[in-house]
């Protein structure tokens, strides 16, 4: 009994410890950025484009980076017309608004000026593209410096045009404003171009961390947005990787994962899916990209044990493998309390 209270104690402290660590890793992302004066230019082309009072040609001159010059403007004079795009628009209108994206977007910029302070930032763009960009509402041109939203694509789990586009639900999930930083912050970390693949190693940890720093990044960026929303996650699939976490890591050591250069891991564990595939009876309650939420741990208890590497030196650090050893990620078995 005595050996049991024992253990009992120990794994509290162990869970304690690991709370107290998630909060200091959280101040440091806690930094003063209302200095940082980043204007917002934000152009309302799904606006001009239904207001029949701009004609298709002025709309060319003002936008002429967004209209294909190979299609007839009597095309787009249909489609500005049409029934379900407006009806469409009108949804955008009532449930997206430009304050809140201009808000969302100066605080982010802040934050990314704040770290990479050659970041500028870049013109903004709204339109909708009749929910065909559902995949990838967000564009990042980084030599025009453009940032392009599909609006469209950001009106809430079950709206009744993406049921009619027969969109998948465990991607309608992110298809909300609550989502709407995260995918930005991805895009415009995959335009900045900072954060470097192994090259020496293509083993499934290195890729694991490639996917953590992003989500790291997320967390200096935003570091007031939920987890959830970092990872494309709903509550209930962050608590059920927290609470299997060491199920997980145990998973893929027992497996010889954790090394392996098997390309079939990227789409199982992280690639965009409905579920990760462990091929047992957990498919079906695991979140997909769970070999992203492991790198995301391993990358943050990098940070909670090397506190002297700045973010910007733990992201251009291509040695994945190093930083997996010296972040001594072991997850411990969840602590059932009664």
């Amino acid at each position: 009994m005595k050996i049991i209270k024992y253990l009992t104690v120990l794994l509290l402290v162990i869970s304690c410890t690991h709370k107290n660590n998630k909060e200091d890793l959280n101040k440091r992302w806690k930094v003063e950025v209302s200095e940082i004066q980043e204007p917002i230019e934000i152009h309302d082309i799904a606006k001009d484009f239904y207001n029949l009072d701009i004609s298709i040609p002025n709309f060319r001159k003002k936008y002429p980076f967004y209209l294909s010059q190979n299609t007839p403007d009597s095309r787009f004079e249909k489609d500005r017309r049409d029934s379900t795009e407006l009806n469409i628009y009108s949804e955008i209108k009532k449930k997206v608004s430009n304050d809140r994206i201009k808000a969302e977007l100066e605080n982010l910029f802040q934050h990314i000026k704040y770290y990479y302070p050659e970041f500028k930032s870049p013109a903004v763009y709204l339109y909708s593209s009749f929910t065909s960009d559902y995949l990838n509402p967000i564009t990042y041109i980084p030599q025009n410096n453009y940032l392009l939203i599909a609006t469209d694509c950001f009106l809430g789990f079950d709206n009744k045009y993406y049921n009619m586009m027969n969109i998948d639900k465990y991607i309608q999930r992110t298809m909300s404003m609550e989502y709407f930083s995260s995918k930005t912050a991805k895009e415009i970390i995959k335009g900045m171009a900072i954060v470097p693949r192994e090259t020496n190693s293509q083993s499934f940890v290195s890729q694991m961390i490639y996917q953590g720093k992003i989500l790291v990044l997320e967390d200096a960026f935003l570091p007031e947005v939920k987890d959830c929303y970092k990872i494309g996650y709903t509550q209930d699939q962050i608590n059920w990787a927290k609470t299997n976490e060491y199920e997980i890591w145990n998973f893929f050591i027992e497996s010889n994962y954790v090394f392996s250069d098997d390309i079939s891991l990227s789409d199982r564990f992280l690639s965009l899916a409905p579920f990760s595939k462990f091929y047992t009876e957990v498919d079906s309650q695991s979140p997909g990209r769970i070999g992203c939420w492991t790198g995301w741990q391993i990358c943050r208890k990098y940070l909670l044990e090397n506190p002297q590497i700045s973010l910007q030196d733990f992201i251009k650090n291509p040695n994945h493998e190093q930083i997996f050893a010296k972040s001594k990620y072991k997850p411990h078995p969840e602590v059932e309390t009664h």
